[in-house]
């Protein structure tokens, strides 16, 4: 993007961007703006600086990777990050997706202090109801849906777990009944109106393919019914870990380890089945790097354990599952961006509408 130099809080960066949309995009293919929201702590403009160059511009940073592109030519990305709430940073880019995937997606990856957001099921459903009341002749264009029983029943085979894409004009009737028929809610829409394009999908990316004021509003106003579930997913996932304590009792001094434990309680029973092909999903993605080690697994009434690691962070914690819910022990290094993403994969792979919590603090002499 072709931002003027200047200081910046968010709000008036994106001010900037639908003001004048030809200048800021002048020679970006596709011309749309992206935004990715990142949960952070303290560590992540660190982490941007020994890993980008970096510039600030008031409260916004522009940080520039490289890239190589269609041809094999290295190129920088330019990217811009400000923050949204406290712990909640939003990126913008006009970016290629094959420059966000080589020189955007290693920001989170690697880092410790980083972890894209993830939008619960449920949220994801209040966001298309405040759209579609919004707008009443709003138009769904493409949308995906997956099974989540607690926020939809069905009428054809409800025992059957699904995933349905569908593209046409008439997205927004097929939505419905798809939804009443099969209870399947969507995680993934496209709207189109006479004045907003706009993308959003429950892994926290909203792609404005119209730059203007109004598709900024509508980017915000979502935010807003969100971002209080997702700040306690975060203070969840940091009470996660394994620590020492050292206590002194007499003379002398001892370190005692202490260990916070969480639970993934799931929104309905989970098979074997299920959870082997959730091991093969993680293996098979793209955006996940989980190993899993050590597992034991028995069928009839779900006894499944194994040793989880995050192959690009070395975080290590053990996971240990019933048909109801899944414990989730940290061993090494265990930070939050791993557990957040461990999170979003379940609800992703296994179960859409599973809820994260603290389980119990434990001491051992």
């Amino acid at each position: 993007m072709h931002i003027p130099e200047g200081q910046y809080n968010l709000k008036e960066f994106c001010r900037v961007i639908f003001d004048s949309p030809e200048r800021v995009l002048d020679g970006y293919h596709g011309q749309r703006i992206k935004s990715f929201l990142y949960l952070s702590d303290d560590g992540w403009r660190d982490y941007l600086d020994d890993h980008y160059e970096t510039r600030e511009l008031g409260g916004i940073t522009k940080f520039v990777g490289e890239y190589r592109n269609r041809k094999g030519a290295e190129q920088p990305a330019k990217f811009y990050v400000g923050q949204y709430k406290d712990d909640l940073q939003m990126v913008l880019t006009a970016e290629t997706e094959e420059a966000i995937r080589q020189a955007l997606r290693p920001v989170s990856e690697h880092s410790d202090s980083l972890s894209p957001m993830p939008i619960m099921t449920e949220d994801f459903q209040t966001m298309n109801e405040i759209v579609l009341s919004t707008y009443d002749d709003m138009r769904i264009s493409e949308f995906k849906s997956k099974r989540v029983p607690s926020l939809a029943d069905a009428r054809t085979r409800p025992d059957v777990d699904r995933e349905i894409e569908y593209k046409g004009a008439d997205g927004r009737d097929r939505l419905d009944e798809f939804r009443d028929e099969y209870g399947v809610v969507p995680t993934r829409i496209q709207y189109e109106h006479e004045n907003v394009s706009i993308r959003i999908d429950t892994s926290g990316k909203f792609t404005l393919e119209s730059v203007n004021k109004e598709s900024f509003n509508i980017l915000f106003d979502l935010l807003s019914e969100v971002v209080v579930n997702v700040l306690e997913l975060l203070d969840v996932a940091n009470q996660i870990k394994f620590e020492k304590r050292e206590v002194v009792p007499g003379n002398l001094k001892v370190q005692v380890p202490e260990v916070s434990s969480g639970e993934i309680d799931f929104d309905q029973q989970v098979s074997l089945m299920q959870a082997e092909n959730f091991i093969k999903g993680t293996k098979n993605s793209d955006d996940l790097n989980f190993s899993f080690t050590d597992v034991t697994k028995q069928a009839g009434s779900l006894d499944f354990s194994a040793q989880v690691t995050d192959e690009n962070r070395g975080s290590l914690f053990n996971v240990s599952a019933t048909e109801e819910s899944m414990r989730i022990v940290p061993k090494h290094d265990c930070s939050f961006p791993s557990l957040v993403e461990f999170y979003l994969a379940v609800i992703q792979l296994l179960d859409g509408g599973a809820e994260m919590r603290l389980y119990e603090s434990q001491s051992a002499a």
